[in-house]
């Protein structure tokens, strides 16, 4: 996070890192200093209009400024150092390093299972949807890699910190979008802010991340 800090970009400091090997839905946490602000999901409906407007644009800057950074492993698909992507989203929460994005892929999908299914015609279906990723090619950006409204903090009607960057890596350039709208219903107002940032240019990945998430869900979310 310091790359980040030096960019300008508000993000918090860290004081130290720790491992969890008991808890492996969070497996790693980072101890930082505190930043100014609330969580934007909670004082989203106390921003007015243009409040709403200048946050919009301060994160748009932010995206613009991270997303442009030079990936130093080509189009490698890893953590911040290169290796593997830790991530509550993806199978066993681990991911990579991959060096093509249909590797990627093919992991996203490694753990599809048709049992939630009713019909075996509904799984066919939703997995065809879901490898339409394969036909897609995208750049490999810098991304914070979960961009939610609780990672988002605000103050005085402006961006004061970006939090939770332990899954920051260098992802297909989709995947900063359709990780917070695969929860957000599209035609939510709150959902609709990332559509605003640039997701709506992704319809296609987030169908196919939908499909992914329903063929895949048992194998990310431990109980």
């Amino acid at each position: 996070m310091r790359a980040v800090r030096a960019a300008g970009i508000p993000a918090p400091k860290v004081v130290s890192y720790g491992e969890h090997p008991e808890t492996p839905w969070a497996p790693v946490s980072i101890l930082t200093t505190r930043l100014p602000g609330a969580e934007l999901g909670r004082a989203y409906g106390d921003l007015g209009p243009a409040e709403r407007d200048t946050i919009l644009m301060e994160l748009r800057a932010v995206l613009e400024a991270i997303r442009s950074w030079k990936n130093p492993w080509g189009r490698r698909i890893c953590s911040i150092s290169g290796d593997a992507i830790r991530s509550i989203r993806v199978p066993n929460h681990r991911i990579g390093p991959c060096d093509s994005e249909d590797e990627f892929d093919d992991y996203l999908l490694s753990t599809a299972s048709s049992h939630s299914f009713p019909t075996q015609e509904e799984y066919e279906e939703t997995l065809t949807a879901a490898r339409k990723l394969h036909t897609l090619s995208h750049r490999i950006v810098f991304t914070h890699g979960d961009l939610a409204l609780h990672n988002i903090l605000v103050h005085n009607g402006h961006v004061s910190g970006l939090i939770d960057w332990e899954s920051a890596g260098w992802y297909p350039e989709y995947w900063e979008f359709t990780t917070p709208l695969r929860w957000s219903a599209r035609d939510h107002e709150k959902g609709s802010l990332f559509l605003r940032l640039g997701g709506d240019h992704y319809e296609e990945e987030l169908e196919a991340e939908l499909a992914i998430r329903s063929l895949t869900v048992d194998s990310w979310i431990c109980v």
